[in-house]
């Protein structure tokens, strides 16, 4: 993961310079205020990035197609077939043999590790008190998508975080409950409440905003530059010359921006105020339902553009009597009598149609002249590859969404690694860190490297990438 050192003269940070509206504006380089090598500007087209988890990994002869290319709505696996039923097909592009090996595990630990490593693409320290990990996707994404929005980023979930203790073999519950991590040291815990999501992304739950800029948000107002000019203005006097006229550009720029966003939103001023927020449920598919109205209103009211949502926490998410299964889902893919395959195929089948039915609903909301998922890359993938052997290599992913028009859809996009032998080091310290050193490319961090350019984030790394996955962007 690169690091990024910054200049030790003072300046002033971009958060100090521009506050209102509950948000932050990416500003372009300042030689007066801001250390080399930091710029950011909005990206011509609003994308959003969606990551989506969910545990215990996949059954490959019913996820895998047999063959690469296009992917053919006649000869679909089983667990795929639903997004051809909902019309989306076209839509996706399912990626096979990517690997994601910071999710080996020293010795045992595969599901709390992979859990760790699926956003952040880093070998977790393994330890119960004092998790060490990195930076997740989600927030190198928010950092700069989040200048945009009322929220940075938005984590939620059907399963807690927050936990502490020892959740899988001797990794601390923070790993095995945390997708999203700010750093190598904090991780953010989800919201498992659907109205308390709702909310918080309105600015109503406490957060320290001004009523005037809570109806703002409520309204569905983009012009947050409004509550900005008087705060930019005051930083006039403190600029050079050439910073003074840069900086006016840019406020330009960010205003036609915002008009861009108010004539291409799928969903009107007033339809984002009188949307009701949802209730919580103890009951799971009451809840499950509810945060996709949360995130479906996050992204077309341009509350946040970056969300993460989990199925369950690793090992989760037990029974799911919902689907008529009463065993625990983990405990299913550790038997390997036919009763406990189908079991788990039909569990997977439930998790795909979910997928489909939320990738169908972002399709129907028009943007311009495309639509929601036209304007959004959509993650998903897994702690593990399959149940039973545990393994990081070939993990589940797919990739959904166009990404603004940065990436084409519909195909079965297969990878090899240039060097096997990474797959198969002994899982110790020190054969995890010598499998990682090996510069394959099929890595889910490539992947994530990709959709943060495709988002308009300027990273040129990200995790133990190598680079953009061969094939994912439009040339």
């Amino acid at each position: 993961m690169t690091n990024h050192t910054l200049s030790s003269r003072p300046f002033l940070s971009r958060r100090a310079l521009l506050r209102g509206a509950g948000v932050t504006l990416a500003l372009p380089f300042m030689e007066s205020v801001l250390p080399r090598g930091l710029s950011a500007a909005p990206p011509a087209t609003p994308v959003r990035l969606l990551y989506w988890f969910i545990p215990n990994g996949v059954i490959y002869d019913r996820w895998i197609p047999k063959a690469p290319g296009m992917l053919d709505a006649a000869a679909l696996p089983e667990s795929i077939q639903p997004f051809a039923d909902a019309a989306v097909l076209g839509d996706i592009n399912l990626l096979s043999g990517v690997d994601n090996l910071p999710g080996i595990p020293e010795s045992v630990g595969d599901h709390a590790a992979g859990t760790a490593a699926m956003m952040t693409c880093v070998k977790a320290k393994k330890t119960v008190a004092g998790p060490e990990l990195g930076i997740s996707a989600d927030q190198v994404a928010a950092a700069t998508l989040g200048k945009l929005t009322p929220r940075p980023s938005l984590e939620i979930g059907m399963a807690r975080s927050g936990g502490t203790g020892d959740c899988d073999s001797g990794y601390s519950c923070a790993y095995a409950q945390t997708m999203s991590w700010t750093d190598s040291t904090t991780p953010r815990p989800k919201r498992t409440d659907p109205n308390d999501a709702w909310l918080w992304l309105l600015g109503t739950d406490g957060a320290a905003l001004t009523d005037a800029q809570r109806d703002a948000m409520r309204n569905g107002d983009k012009s947050v530059l409004d509550y900005l000019i008087a705060d930019a203005t005051s930083l006039q006097p403190r600029l050079a010359s050439t910073d003074r006229a840069k900086l006016d550009q840019y406020l330009t720029a960010v205003r036609a921006f915002e008009t861009q966003l108010a004539a291409n939103t799928g969903a009107t001023s007033a339809e984002c105020k009188a949307a009701v927020p949802p209730k919580n449920s103890s009951d799971y598919i009451t809840r499950f339902n509810a945060f996709m109205d949360v995130m479906e209103f996050a992204f077309k009211c341009d509350l946040t553009r970056v969300v993460t949502f989990g199925v369950g926490n690793a090992l989760g998410p037990g029974s799911m009597p919902w689907i008529g299964i009463s065993d625990d889902y983990h405990a299913l893919t550790h038997r390997s009598d036919a009763d406990a395959t189908l079991a788990v195929a039909k569990c997977i089948l439930w998790e795909t149609q979910q997928i489909a039915a939320f990738t169908k609903r972002l399709k129907a909301v028009p943007e311009g002249d495309k639509n929601l998922l036209y304007n959004t890359a959509f993650f998903v993938s897994s702690d593990i590859g399959q149940g039973a052997p545990h393994n990081h290599d070939n993990m589940p992913c797919l990739v959904i969404g166009n990404g603004g028009g940065t990436i084409a859809t519909g195909r079965h996009l297969v990878y090899t690694p240039e060097d096997p032998s990474a797959r198969r080091g002994p899982r110790t310290a020190a054969g995890i860190e010598a499998a990682l050193a090996i510069p394959n490319t099929n890595k889910i961090a490539n992947v994530h490297l990709s959709l943060l350019q495709a988002a308009g984030v300027p990273a040129t790394s990200f995790g133990n990438s190598t680079g953009p996955l061969k094939g994912l962007l439009n040339a």
